[in-house]
């Protein structure tokens, strides 16, 4: 049961797989979106995540076989790569005592710092499941930015199926401090949305203690 302009924009997203290239997200649009990222929350506040936006339609042919070939890396109007932050997020660091700092000072901050350290510690995040933990911020902002195209009637597509390690050796990207963990795309549908929407019951999702 559709409730209000919000659940009405869930009803209207879905995984859009092939979009219409004649149809361009404004700018202002766009800036909204991108905004909406910027605003989302993060664990402990220490935003690990980057955007790299591929406007280059050139750039962006180069990329589809390093993405299984899929349409939407050619066919959006918008394409972006999401980055997690890795050796800059092993507390205590310089960026996250920058982090911090933008919020308390002297022995508070240095406090804090401890507090992460042992935050990572306490969950096995130090070493190569940092990745693991950073790459769920992504995931918050790319929701978002999904969930506020979707307010504006547009369409959106969040792709995992990629080659990580040929597309961050394509762009660049040095391993040891950050690494591709999400690509979303962002237009307009090409053809209509299936009527019928998949999802677990109430019932079944929720539980009540």
């Amino acid at each position: 049961m559709k409730i209000n302009a919000f659940i009405d924009a869930m009803y209207f997203r879905h995984a859009c797989k092939i979009f219409d290239k004649n149809k361009k997200i404004s700018k202002e649009d766009f800036e909204i979106i991108l905004e909406s990222g910027r605003l989302s929350p993060s664990s402990l506040g220490l935003e690990p995540t980057r955007m790299l936006v591929i406007k280059n339609s050139a750039l962006r042919e180069k990329m589809k076989p390093l993405c299984w070939n899929q349409e939407q890396i050619t066919t959006a109007s918008e394409l972006v790569v999401f980055k997690s932050k890795v050796a800059d997020m092993k507390a205590p660091t310089n960026y996250t005592r920058t982090m911090v700092a933008r919020r308390m000072e002297g022995e508070k901050c240095d406090a804090y710092q401890e507090r992460i350290k042992g935050y990572l510690l306490d969950n096995d995040l130090l070493g190569e499941n940092i990745i693991n933990w950073t790459a769920r911020q992504a995931y918050l902002m790319a929701s978002s930015m999904m969930n506020c195209a979707a307010f504006m009637g547009i369409d959106s597509c969040p792709m995992e199926g990629f080659e990580q390690k040929l597309l961050e050796k394509f762009f660049e990207i040095d391993s040891f401090k950050e690494r591709i963990v999400l690509i979303v795309a962002f237009g307009y549908r090409f053809n209509e949305q299936p009527i019928q929407k998949y999802r677990l019951s109430k019932d079944e999702l929720i539980e009540y203690k």
